[in-house]
């Protein structure tokens, strides 16, 4: 996944936002590191489902698990969803997809209320997922990209932010 690949779902406009995560706490979004998340997953699922007893899923497998996923909501409403945070639209049935392949993929190895066999089915493929450090890390364990500002950096690199933002700056003397 190339950084073109990335960019062309946002828009000038995409900045970190917060939402409430399903457990009620307030979770920061990347946009460029949730596309790039997305992206990724994609492409694992996609994987996969490949290599479980049904084969790679059909056009019409993907097309329903998405019109179950949208529960009627219009192309125009789900856009919206994206544009308001500066994804470009095309993100909305990008990230659509991606949900989809997740759920078909949980349905194929058994998962039901337990991500287990998902993350196995993922395991097994033995794909190492490298992320550019400028991104952050990639975290096997949720599936998702690690944004905080040491993720990415080598080991003997250690970022202590906090302590950043409560000093001067240093103004080189004449």
């Amino acid at each position: 996944v190339s950084d073109s690949d990335v960019s062309q779902y946002l828009t000038v406009n995409a900045k970190p936002f917060s939402v409430q995560s399903q457990t009620g706490t307030p979770q920061t979004i990347v946009p460029r590191g949730y596309v790039l998340t997305a992206l990724i997953r994609e492409e694992l699922f996609s994987k996969a489902l490949a290599k479980t007893s049904g084969g790679a899923p059909s056009q019409s497998e993907v097309t329903a698990a998405e019109q179950q996923l949208t529960q009627g909501a219009s192309q125009a409403q789900q856009d919206k969803q994206y544009t308001q945070y500066g994804f470009k639209a095309s993100f909305a049935s990008l990230d659509l997809r991606d949900s989809a392949l997740e759920g078909l993929l949980a349905q194929r190895v058994g998962a039901t209320t337990d991500a287990g066999p998902i993350f196995q089915a993922i395991e097994n493929l033995h794909l190492g997922v490298s992320v550019s450090a400028r991104y952050g890390s990639w975290d096997e364990s949720s599936l998702a990209l690690k944004t905080d500002p040491a993720d990415g950096a080598p080991s003997f690199v250690q970022l202590n932010v906090a302590s950043y933002a409560n000093e001067a700056p240093v103004v080189p003397s004449s």
